[in-house]
């Protein structure tokens, strides 16, 4: 029996039931004939008008009419019972989404309770920030201000040093500088011999002083000469002292307030220490300004001897009127 041709448009065949696809073969895809494909073309090209189709293809005629049972297909009307229903969800969903993602304002008028584990959490930390960032800062400052010094009265040693070596041996002093022993020493500036190296150009001024208020502060302390004759840098050893941090009990003198211990720090260094450059050109941090000496004892046992650069042999911070100049040359005495 001849198969009919399933492309043949307008023919109401009925479906052979032997037919019916295995559902384990593949799917077979159907396709037009060619007289098919042409009918649609030209229903195209037409715009589906009765009237422009020439020719009264039968082909043709059964499409426009199988397309046409597609517009007449009836279909009920969209219930407004339905139509409302969506649209208050969807209204909800939108509320909804508006709130989780929204701040709620804050009534300004109702008090704030005070949780007791938060307080304790805030307490604490605040505590713990105070008894660790408080200290570190200091240490951090203290040894900032070491750092300054020992820069400082390097550069100042090397200085004094280059000067030596162009003037004979000798360390810089002011011209006149004899008389100075005639004054105390916390009466003058005696720092300012250290002015022959600003003049050579062997140190910038800011490296002696600075200016607060329009008053000038000295920054370093210098040696204290004995004689002005014997005032030579190749007569010391590596180990004598040849600048440091300001006075401090010079500075309480000046200032007519309680006499400072000559046994104090500097007050850079909040009076717990002392920053010195040695002759060898070392600025060491001591605790005291002291300078240990070993001496021999009358029976010949070795005795250290605390040597103090702030002040002379003999003086006595409770009755002193004043700080006295040293009577030996090797008396390690520092003013500014």
């Amino acid at each position: 029996m001849p198969m009919n041709d399933p492309s043949d448009i307008g023919q109401n065949t009925p479906p052979d039931h032997a037919d019916r696809r295995d559902p384990g073969t593949p799917m077979r895809i159907a396709s037009l004939s060619e007289p098919d494909r042409k009918a649609v073309d030209q229903l195209f090209e037409d715009g589906f008008d009765a009237a422009a189709t020439s020719g009264g293809d039968p082909r043709a005629e059964a499409l426009r009419s199988l397309l046409g049972n597609l517009e007449d297909y009836p279909t009920d009307p969209s219930s407004e019972s339905l139509v409302d229903a969506t649209l208050a969800g969807i209204d909800r969903h939108e509320a909804g989404r508006e709130q989780r993602f929204s701040i709620a304002p804050q009534d300004e008028r109702s008090p704030r309770g005070i949780h007791l584990p938060n307080f304790f959490a805030v307490a604490a930390s605040l505590f713990l920030a105070v008894g660790i960032g408080v200290p570190l800062f200091e240490t951090i400052r203290d040894h900032e201000q070491i750092t300054m010094s020992q820069h400082r009265q390097r550069n100042l040693g090397q200085a004094i040093a280059g000067f030596s070596a162009d003037n004979g041996g000798f360390m810089p002093l002011l011209d006149g500088a004899e008389t100075q022993r005639d004054a105390p020493l916390h009466e003058q500036n005696y720092s300012g011999n250290l002015r022959p190296l600003v003049d050579g150009e062997r140190c910038e001024a800011g490296m002696l002083e600075s200016r607060i208020d329009d008053v000038t502060v000295p920054m370093v302390s210098y040696r204290v000469f004995v004689t002005t004759e014997n005032f030579r840098l190749i007569d010391l050893t590596p180990e004598d002292a040849l600048t440091a941090d300001p006075n401090p009990v010079i500075e309480s003198l000046r200032e007519g307030g309680l006499r400072t211990h000559h046994l104090v720090g500097a007050r850079r260094h909040d009076f717990d220490g002392i920053v010195i450059c040695r002759v060898d050109l070392s600025t060491p941090f001591l605790a005291r300004p002291v300078v240990v000496d070993q001496m021999v004892d009358a029976k010949g046992h070795p005795q250290p001897r605390l040597d103090p650069i702030w002040v002379a042999d003999g003086y006595q911070h409770e009755l002193s009127a004043g700080i006295g100049w040293p009577s030996l040359r090797q008396d390690d005495v520092l003013a500014h």
